[in-house]
């Protein structure tokens, strides 16, 4: 969804339901698994 975003296949008005519907597929939980994923390898 994010290229169609980009390229324009997908309208802009629907930015807000794709990213609603990330959010019940729970990509704030994986957000914070890779960042602290991350904080943990910067601290090596």
């Amino acid at each position: 969804m994010f290229v169609k975003f980009i390229m324009g296949k997908e309208p802009l008005e629907n930015f807000d339901k794709y990213v609603q519907r990330l959010k019940t597929m729970g990509i704030d939980k994986a957000l914070k698994i890779n960042q602290d994923a991350y904080d943990r390898y910067q601290k090596r």
